[in-house]
């Protein structure tokens, strides 16, 4: 008898130190649970974009001012979108050192923020040019950059905006009815130009903008000239150049040409960018004084077309071109390669040279395996980093959007981990402990009340 109440008593004593130890790990689990779960939402963060005009519907003539505003909960480091809109409705006039446009679309390329915000503003001015309705719509191809370790991109919600457009002295019968949630129609364009001017509608519908403080008095001359997005012109732009060309990977038939007169009354036309085809092409911008004086900048662009399986990702058909002594990967975006600082290669790379459409340029390779088709280079394109270059289909990928997926594909490769993305792993390591911890401590609970007791 008494051995059998000695053992229950050690039995329930050991129960009660088990429960205890149980009960107190009990709160640490929950804790870190949370924490992850945190982790998780903070990944998931997103952003507004809201569309909005004090004007919706304006007369001819009138100057309209489009407000964009990107909200998130997260700090945002940087935004890049592009819009678009029906120019025989609106003319785009301005927008600030950030915004560039022509007279298809507008670009907001703000991703060398100094100061991070929550809510981040734009102002766009238009020029009511022609009665009807457009929908300022925005692309594919949107980024909100979060202020945090990764720079991680934001999912993105918006609505476009409907502006209605009245000729001057319309009646309630006459104004111009909206196009609901359609887009607008397309029609194609006199084949004389890409783009229309002031010059190819009834002055009553297409009036010149308001001449500007900066403006040159009869100038026929561009102030600026960009086509794609950073294609790099050879030789840099100058309004007393005339002749230019550039090298473009893209599918698209028509490329998107940013331009800025040095005289903004001055009429402005654009040709042969339509329907372009593999290899040459040429395309021309007249610009025509106010004293009818005429200049034509042609740039002549070879278009390599994008083919494969990885014709829909983002990275970058590539060519080479030397210029002033600097070496630039030119494709769908511009990189200059630079030598890069010392840590700024990954450990475990080695330095070799490839060749790449003809010419030999350094990169860095994984030791031990330089014949892989995947190698590191460094260079810049809107701000300096990594890129990984896929040797057998010639593609460019910016390593902070591909990282992930190259470490999926060989083990081996070496990339230093993000301070957030230590953390999350720290946390799946000491959840899965204390999980398999307190399951352990569970069968000892449950083991200790089932012992028979004699």
């Amino acid at each position: 008898m008494a051995g059998r109440i000695i053992g229950n008593n050690i039995g329930n004593a050991g129960f009660g130190r088990i429960g205890r130890l149980f009960l107190a790990i009990l709160p640490v689990f929950f804790g870190l649970f949370f924490l992850g779960t945190d982790v998780k939402k903070a990944e998931a963060a997103g952003a507004a974009i809201s569309i909005t005009t004090k004007n919706p519907a304006p007369t001819v003539g009138d100057e309209v001012y489009v407000v964009i505003t990107v909200k998130s909960s997260e700090l945002i480091k940087g935004f890049e979108g592009y819009f678009s809109y029906d120019n025989r409705v609106l003319q785009f006039v301005t927008g600030g050192s950030v915004i560039h446009g022509n007279d298809d679309e507008f670009q907001i390329d703000d991703t060398k923020r100094a100061v991070s915000a929550t809510k981040i503003t734009y102002s766009v001015k238009f020029l009511a040019r022609g009665r009807g309705s457009t929908s300022i719509t925005l692309k594919k191809g949107v980024e909100v950059t979060a202020d945090n370790d990764d720079s991680s991109k934001m999912s993105i919600s918006y609505s476009p905006l409907n502006i209605v457009v009245n000729k001057k002295g319309a009646s309630a019968s006459d104004t111009a009815k909206p196009d609901g949630t359609e887009a607008p129609e397309e029609t194609e364009m006199p084949e004389a130009a890409d783009s229309p001017s002031p010059s190819e509608a009834p002055a009553s519908s297409s009036p010149r903008p308001t001449p500007g403080k900066n403006d040159i008095a009869g100038s026929n001359k561009l102030r600026k000239l960009s086509i794609g997005d950073g294609v790099l012109l050879a030789p840099d732009f100058s309004p007393k150049i005339k002749n230019y060309s550039a090298i473009v990977t893209t599918d698209d038939t028509k490329l998107p040409v940013t331009y800025e007169a040095e005289d903004s009354q001055a009429e402005i036309k654009v040709k042969g960018n339509k329907k372009l085809t593999e290899g040459k092409n040429t395309i021309k911008i007249a610009v025509t004084g106010t004293n009818g004086k005429k200049r034509v900048y042609s740039i002549s662009v070879t278009i390599q077309r994008i083919t494969g399986s990885n014709s829909k990702n983002s990275a970058n058909r590539l060519a080479v071109l030397e210029k002033g002594g600097k070496t630039y990967l030119t494709g769908s975006t511009t990189v200059q390669l630079l030598e890069p600082g010392k840590g700024v290669i990954p450990s475990g790379f080695a330095e070799i040279e490839i060749e790449l459409d003809g010419k030999t340029i350094t990169a860095y390779a994984l030791e031990g395996s330089k014949e892989s088709s995947f190698v590191l280079l460094y260079g810049k394109g809107n701000e300096k980093g990594l890129y990984l270059y896929d040797k057998k289909e010639n593609i460019l990928m910016p390593y902070e959007k591909v990282k992930s997926w190259y470490r999926s594909l060989d083990g081996k490769a070496v990339f230093e981990m993000t301070a957030q993305e230590k953390t999350i792993q720290s946390m799946k390591y000491v959840v899965g402990i204390m999980a398999a911890f307190c399951g352990l401590m569970a069968l000892f609970a449950v083991a200790a009340l089932l012992r028979p007791r004699r």
